[in-house]
């Protein structure tokens, strides 16, 4: 019970299973590893594994989770807090599986993360666009649109529009009611 509470309150962050072996006092990793594949097989969660050229470091790099539902993360998540971003963020990736996309997440710890990478984007997901997480949230969609392959570059927040440039990038930033609706 306290892994699912734990993986619903803390969608969109990569999970080592190992430190959530040990914080949640599970036996094994393989046993962490064996319970998220049945919260996944029964549709509670999605995995998205990390953008990496090859098999095997996809494999070994830990994966993020989204819930089916962003009413059921809410309900069953023992935050405290209002979470729009992260609830952003999760309507954001199921509407891209709704679109038949399967994105990945890209970054490197500690330095810069795009929250999606598919064919045609790099996305990043907040809730306000503010002086002091634009340079971040501008570097990892920059970064994102740099991985191998041709991207547009994104920022979905809850209700701004902009047209800003980092390094020569176009990056659009879009209200998320208005690219939830969009058909593409």
């Amino acid at each position: 019970m306290n892994l699912i509470l734990y993986l619903l309150a803390n969608t969109g962050q990569p999970l080592s299973l190992q430190r959530l072996t040990k914080s949640l006092a599970i036996p094994t990793v393989a046993q962490t590893s064996r319970y998220i594949e049945f919260l996944v097989d029964a549709y509670l969660l999605f995995a998205v594994p990390k953008f990496r050229p090859s098999f095997k470091q996809r494999v070994v790099a830990p994966n993020k989770y989204y819930a089916i539902d962003n009413a059921l993360r809410r309900v069953n998540s023992p935050n405290l807090t209002a979470d729009v971003g992260h609830r952003l963020e999760n309507a954001v990736f199921l509407s891209l599986r709704r679109r038949g996309v399967r994105p990945c997440y890209a970054g490197e710890k500690d330095s810069w993360e795009c929250d999606f990478v598919t064919d045609d984007y790099a996305i990043q997901v907040c809730a306000t666009l503010t002086p002091f997480n634009r340079e971040r949230e501008m570097e990892g969609v920059r970064r994102g649109c740099s991985l191998p392959g041709k991207r547009r570059a994104i920022i979905i927040t809850c209700d701004q529009r902009d047209a800003l440039s980092v390094d020569g990038l176009a990056v659009e930033v879009v209200p998320a009611w208005e690219w939830l609706d969009a058909v593409s």
